[in-house]
């Protein structure tokens, strides 16, 4: 059949007409951008429209507001819709990354270059301001004695008990607790960005609260129809009970300092209504009730958080059945969330779990001895989920958990060590890149079952040691459900690990294996480091952004810890505390003489651009000093003879001393 003109045309104008679409499909449009920030880092959710060919990349530049060049950011990663995670279909369509390492209450100017072959370049530049440490204001100082109820919260009548002062709490109050013991109390009230309820232990530890075992929360922040939050918990002993702190519908409570003994849950989102975000528990301690190894899977855990911008740093976690968790509903909802410097020992079941997190999660210089799994990422929904730099020794299942199909793993300078297999999965993850992590095992180095048609998975630069033979009888690796016998055979794939190395226990300074799962082992048993001459030394890649704090000569080794370099701080630590804990008592950091005194009395120490107020018995500021420098003279000739307090805050670091003067004999 012959056709006409017209004929041609409409076939034309199809063809035309489904080659446009298919360009429009192919080529990014940008949806709208996400920021969120912490205290060290910034996070970016980038989403998008298009791209059906996956062939857009984004770009994270930053640089402080004001200085002159940009530095690049952490590696993205992309996430579309089509992935399956646990399942279901994304339907999610962004790229993601880090700026990391950064100073706490600083603004960056952060510029995003998106780009894609087919079309759609787009540059964005965004002011950020990371997170400020919080800080209670001591616009309202106010004082807490053991009892049951009455005071006003005044020196000399302060309020009898933890729940008095908490029924009349406002924002801008810091409850200054004195020592003693304390039954549970509960606070629904909520405090300030600006004026913060802060309740803190005048003697660090000595103010304790005992639950008598209860089984709820020995102390208890919102309601489940309450939402609180700008709170701080600072500084007490927390005992004996079902839950530490049972933190209901909260945002912005800082829970720093704690000894919190004897519990089955030690920091608890137990509502889960999506109101959950920016909580920071910080260098407390923890001791739960779920003996190691145990049996099943139990359901108590230490910290157990939803939410985005959540900070969980430099606690120690002993016996519970999870450490730190973010599995729980609702999932797919969160962007942010950093947990690092933490020592987490005996743990039952998951060292750490971030199920459920979209993006940019980061979970860094963590020391995991004695548990089931180490690391869980089952699912994460489109990553960035950062791995770097942690510890991982003794467990019974896998270093890295990546079952329910996650995707968007980054894995970077970690070192595991196990009897039995170092990594396993039962199927399979997506979009995983993996360098410079150190393997000791008894079996095989991983075991891994399936492989996602369509991932990219980039690994290299890796080092493994098994105990097997290496030969076909006893491989060291499993990829796809293939044996590989070797470094050497599994490098000669072309799949994976072109520069793999074998290493041996005589690279590091103690790595020996573990018994079978079930024995303790204190960190303090094993060195990690490399030894002089090991063949990991300066042999990894560098990443300049992520490993920017832990390498000083430019030249990464292989696995979490530099030679030479500083052994890394894990768990509480309250030798510092005083600089957080905003009072200060120690006598060799303010001296007042003489005391008593008669007219003048003399403070000498380090308090440059320090507010110094004198305050009576029943906290009324009678006269104060701004600016000055030590020595300083105080002219109180004009007070009465009696019990004064002199105050002094710094306007720079929040430090804060209160110290008793004396005038008359």
């Amino acid at each position: 059949m012959q056709m006409d003109y017209k004929q041609y045309l409409l076939i034309a104008l199809f063809f035309l007409s489904t080659i446009n679409k298919l360009y429009a499909q192919q080529a990014v449009t940008t949806d709208s951008i996400r920021v969120d920030a912490t205290f060290e880092h910034i996070s970016i959710n980038y989403a998008i429209i298009g791209d059906d060919d996956l062939d857009s990349e984004l770009q994270i530049r930053y640089k402080v507001l004001g200085s002159s060049a940009y530095e690049d950011a952490a590696m993205t990663m992309r996430a579309h819709p089509d992935l399956i995670i646990d399942g279901s279909s994304l339907n999610m369509n962004f790229h993601a990354g880090s700026i990391m390492h950064l100073e706490s209450n600083e603004t960056y100017e952060v510029e995003l270059i998106l780009t894609d072959p087919d079309g759609g370049d787009s540059t964005a530049v965004l002011l950020v301001t990371t997170k400020a440490i919080p800080t209670p204001s001591n616009s309202s100082m106010l004082y807490v004695s053991p009892g049951s109820g009455g005071g006003d919260g005044t020196m000399g009548n302060p309020y009898l008990g933890l729940q008095a002062a908490a029924d009349n709490a406002a924002p801008g109050d810091h409850f200054i607790v004195s020592a003693g013991t304390y039954t549970p109390f509960s606070l629904t009230q909520s405090g300030t960005a600006a004026d913060l309820i802060s309740f803190k232990s005048e003697e660090l530890h000595a103010a304790v609260i005992d639950g008598e075992n209860t089984n709820a929360g020995i102390v208890t922040i919102g309601a489940f129809n309450i939402n609180t939050s700008h709170v701080v918990i600072d500084g007490f002993t927390i005992q004996n009970g079902h839950r530490g702190v049972d933190a209901q519908n909260t945002s912005f409570v800082t829970v720093r300092n704690n000894m919190i003994l004897d519990v089955d849950y030690g920091y608890v989102n137990r509502r889960e209504n999506g109101v959950e975000s920016d909580q920071y528990i910080t260098n407390n301690t923890f001791e739960g009730r779920s003996a190691y190894p145990g049996t099943g899977i139990p359901s108590e855990r230490c910290i157990d958080i939803r939410g985005n911008n959540n900070v969980v740093s430099y606690n120690t976690i002993k016996d519970f059945a999870d450490g730190i968790s973010t599995d729980g509903p609702p999932y797919a909802t969160s962007y942010s969330l950093d947990i690092h410097h933490n020592d987490i020992q005996n743990i039952v079941d998951d060292h750490i779990e971030i199920d459920g997190i979209i993006s940019n999660a980061r979970v860094y210089r963590n020391s995991c001895f004695n548990g089931r799994a180490g690391i869980s990422l089952a699912p994460i929904y489109g990553g960035p989920a950062y791995v770097f730099r942690n510890e991982i020794f003794n467990y019974e299942n896998s270093a890295f958990k990546m079952n329910r199909a996650p995707s968007g793993l980054v894995i970077i300078n970690n070192t595991i060590v196990n009897n039995d297999n170092a990594i396993e999965a039962p199927n399979g993850w997506q979009n995983t890149f993996y360098r410079n992590n150190v393997a000791f095992s008894s079996r095989y180095c991983f075991e891994f079952f399936g492989v996602v048609s369509g991932s990219i998975d980039d690994w290299d630069y890796d080092a493994y040691h098994s105990t097997r033979t290496g030969t076909a009888a006893s491989p060291w690796f499993k990829w796809d459900d293939i044996r590989y016998d070797n470094v050497p055979d599994l490098s000669s794939s072309n799949l994976i690990e072109t520069n793999a190395l074998a290493i041996d226990f005589s690279d590091f300074e103690n790595i020996a294996l573990p018994d079978p799962y079930g024995q303790i082992y204190l960190p303090t048993s094993r060195d990690l480091y490399p030894t002089s001459g090991s063949s990991v030394i300066d042999a990894g890649i560098n990443f300049n952004h992520i490993n920017a704090p832990y390498v000083t000569d430019s030249s990464t080794d292989i696995g979490a810890l530099e030679f030479g370099e500083p052994r890394p701080s894990y768990g509480a630590d309250y030798s510092m505390t005083s600089a957080d804990a905003h009072i200060v008592t120690a006598a060799d950091c303010i001296q007042i003489f003489p005391n008593p005194f008669t007219d003048k009395v003399i403070l000498d120490g380090n308090f440059t651009d320090y507010i110094i107020e004198v305050i009576d018995m029943n906290g009324s500021v009678i006269t104060s000093y701004t600016g000055t420098q030590a020595p300083l003279t105080l002219d109180l000739s004009a007070l009465g003879n009696g019990i004064y307090f002199v105050k002094i805050e710094s306007t720079i670091h929040s430090y804060l001393s209160i110290q008793q003067i004396i005038k008359g004999l």
